[in-house]
């Protein structure tokens, strides 16, 4: 289901329209915990709802008045909450005590949790255009702004971001449907009669006549071929840089051979996440038309169970012709980003490769659900984007990769094994395994976001499901490298 994108439009205040006679005004207060007290005293309430770290004050049928304090985007998503538990499809912000930039993050928030993936069946579903017909909506479709804050660049830039991550989990969010296949009629679709945009595809025996051994194993167990797509985006053809984003696309992930328990296999559809953000982010550069160089590669395969299957000691070449060992099948994101970073570094020589991926549980376990790991053989680039991450409220850490990490990955019967010697550090001893297939000279940055890639509950920014965590960071590190 593709949900509509929220309309925002601009007014001159004061608001007198009667077409408004039924929308939400929203006042936003900068508070801290003196003010709280002072407003709702002034508002003449006693209910308060905490939401993340901001309140919200005045629950009437006609007004939201939201004293911020702390997340701005936490606020934002708190009224898209409130909007749509009184049924309210249009916003007005009436009164603003924010400056530009956090009225901007309130706004983003709004956006990014004015989301929902559900699919209807048909009663259901001639139920909600009824609703729509009616102007009884589920979901926010317009807001407005003040008119200094609508032509605003850095509002203009956040609110196409926060759009971009609504695209992202459209696509982590399919279920069947979201085979290899799928994201190449996707990407033939958004970008066939762009001149800016050169596409490649390698599907099936493609990827062994490339020698990307690795990458053909963990797809070659299922009915679905598996398949690298690759865009690349010349915004700056004066420029001699080249920035390659690289994303895990598991469509599907059974653990192979190694089959997942249950409780652990629910939701593997996600395991896409990392390609569905990177080919998001691009998106939005094309969109954006940023004057920057970007090569983006999709490595898609569905690690599935069948008379085919890759097995436990198997050893294969890489791309890069290192050998692997096959100790555990459900290792196998570790080996589609092995031949994608390879072929891509071989194919561009890039100037900086960012990879990201929900790769192991283990990233989650020693960080929790909403931060991400950052692992990266270059101190600048780190730095640049745990300030993006923060900036955006898509937050990482960095983490380490040691020569003891490495040496876990080395192979008995073979240069490499995929899984280790041991059953600690499994988020680094990957990030380890990947820094085998990028030239260390090259700046290079590994994002696990196994923690953060759904999210279970509606809280804050994030609805259920897929949450595009990354994808903004991803978009923004791009924005940056524009000349």
């Amino acid at each position: 289901m593709k949900v509509k994108q929220l309309c925002i439009n601009s007014y001159k205040p004061p608001v007198q329209s009667q077409n408004w006679a039924s929308s939400l005004f929203l006042n936003l207060y900068r508070c801290n915990s003196q003010q709280i007290s002072r407003h709702l005293h002034r508002l003449k309430v006693n209910n308060v709802v905490k939401g993340g770290q901001s309140f919200i004050f005045g629950e009437e049928k006609v007004g939201l008045a939201v004293g911020v304090k702390g997340s701005c985007y936490n606020a934002g998503g708190e009224v898209a909450r409130k909007a749509r538990q009184y049924g309210f499809g249009t916003v007005v912000l009436t009164q603003n005590e924010l400056n530009i930039k956090e009225t901007s993050q309130v706004i983003s928030g709004l956006i990014q949790a004015n989301y929902k993936y559900k699919l209807l069946g048909d009663v259901a579903q001639e139920k909600q255009q009824s609703d729509e017909n009616n102007d009884q909506y589920s979901y926010i479709s317009d807001l407005h702004v003040q008119e200094n804050i609508f032509e605003d660049s850095y509002f203009q830039q956040l609110v196409q971001m926060a759009q971009i991550k609504l695209y992202a989990r459209d696509l982590a969010n399919t279920r069947q449907e979201g085979t290899p296949q799928y994201f190449v009629d996707e990407v033939k679709t958004l970008f066939k009669d762009n001149p800016n945009v050169e596409i490649q595809i390698l599907q099936g025996k493609q990827l062994l006549e490339s020698q990307l051994n690795l990458f053909y194993a963990v797809g070659q167990g299922s009915i679905h071929p598996p398949t690298l797509i690759n865009l690349t985006y010349r915004g700056n053809k004066d420029s001699q840089h080249l920035h390659a984003l690289v994303g895990k696309g598991i469509t599907f992930d059974t653990g192979g051979l190694h089959l997942k328990s249950y409780g652990n296999m629910e939701t593997m559809h996600l395991d896409k996440s990392g390609a569905c953000n990177v080919l998001a982010a691009f998106k939005g550069a094309v969109d954006m038309k940023l004057k920057v160089n970007v090569t983006v590669t999709l490595g898609m395969a569905e690690n599935a169970i069948s008379n085919t299957s890759y097995k436990p000691s198997n050893i294969f070449k890489s791309h890069k012709g290192l050998t692997v060992e096959i100790n555990n099948t459900d290792a196998e994101g570790r080996l589609v980003l092995a031949d994608c970073l390879s072929w891509t570094q071989a194919t561009y020589n890039p100037t900086t490769i960012l990879e990201i991926s929900t790769l192991t549980g283990a990233c989650a376990a020693a960080l929790g659900e909403n931060t991400g790991g950052l692992f990266s053989n270059n101190d600048e680039l780190s730095q640049e984007l745990l300030e993006i991450g923060k900036e955006l409220q898509e937050p990482f850490w960095r983490m380490p990769v040691t020569d003891e990490h490495k040496d876990m990955m080395k192979g008995q019967f073979a240069d490499l094994c995929n899984i280790g010697k041991s059953k600690v550090c499994g988020a680094s001893k990957a990030a380890a395994f990947l820094f085998n297939f990028v030239d260390e000279k090259t700046p290079f940055a590994h994002l696990d976001i196994a923690g953060p890639m759904d999210s279970k509950a509606d809280k804050g920014i994030y609805p259920p499901g897929a949450t595009g965590f990354g994808t903004q960071v991803l978009l923004k590190y791009l924005v940056n490298k524009q000349e």
